[in-house]
């Protein structure tokens, strides 16, 4: 029988790199909001419509442009279909209202924001949440558009090929307008509901009062169109696919898409960093 003292070792356990830590936080959150009854009904009801009414337009295109050639022009079309905007921004208010608000209610954003995961790596995984859901109505059925006219033989695959990649750039910024907004509007918030709400309130405010204003009988003034974030999307989709833009300037329309996106996200940035908790 030993009359030794017991003796310990203590082992360290390394911590996981940046990579894991942001994929931890990417699939454990994209699992719990596809298990949502709001979030699975905007994304797979949404992706279904914007979907199928773009296929219709391919399928229909030698009828919708009797007598008018087939070429990018055509392809405006199922990029300005309002069921997109509907639908992207549900999607928008169902997920992404409750991003970080949820994280607020339970406290576990002083757990997230615990070194060594940061404010950046936090906000980049719940983006990319959301940006996930969302591209599924804003990218998938634009690049599936051009990609079955060709295999149809209605478009040439230079031109189908163009107008696919001009659709991911699209869609990529409308995906991106959305994700930033809607984690602003989230981080403002503890409930979720409040912060699905905000995202309609914002969207639909802008495009009602850009509505109403803009009208003949009312100021009339075709500057108030870049109030609408739905009217600077279509003006920057018309210039991409060649149409003419109207009253809107696509440049303009851009630049407020991009500097709304950038702002948006960079105070979500500092209202995270605000909240950090540092530990030694």
């Amino acid at each position: 029988m030993s009359i030794s003292l017991p003796t310990y070792t203590r082992r360290e356990i390394p911590l996981l790199g940046r990579r894991h830590r942001l994929w931890a936080i990417y699939a454990t959150g994209l699992r719990r909001e596809i298990r949502r009854p709001a979030a699975l009904f905007a994304v797979g009801v949404g992706t279904t419509i914007t979907t199928v009414v773009s296929l219709v337009y391919v399928l229909f295109a030698p009828l919708l442009l009797q007598g008018q050639p087939l070429d990018l022009t055509f392809f405006i079309l199922p990029a300005s279909n309002p069921a997109m905007l509907f639908f992207v921004t549900l999607t928008a208010a169902a997920v992404g209202g409750g991003l970080i608000a949820d994280d607020l209610d339970s406290m576990a954003l002083t757990l997230y924001l615990s070194r060594p995961v940061t404010a950046a790596d936090y906000l980049t995984a719940k983006a990319a949440i959301l940006g996930t859901l969302t591209s599924l109505i804003a990218v998938l059925p634009l690049i599936l558009t051009p990609l079955l006219g060709a295999l149809l033989g209605l478009f040439a695959w230079d031109i189908a090929l163009e107008a696919a990649a001009i659709s991911v750039l699209l869609g990529f910024l409308l995906t991106g307008f959305f994700t930033a907004l809607a984690l602003f509007l989230s981080s403002l918030t503890r409930r979720r509901s409040y912060g699905a709400a905000a995202v309609f309130a914002v969207i639909f405010g802008l495009i009602a009062t850009e509505s109403i204003l803009a009208q003949p009988g009312a100021l009339n003034d075709p500057a108030l169109l870049y109030l609408s974030p739905w009217e600077d999307f279509l003006a920057v989709a018309r210039a991409a696919f060649g149409v003419p833009t109207g009253p809107v300037d696509w440049a303009a329309a851009l630049g407020i898409l991009l500097g709304v996106t950038a702002l948006t996200a960079f105070a979500t940035w500092v209202r995270m960093r605000a909240m950090e908790v540092v530990s030694g």
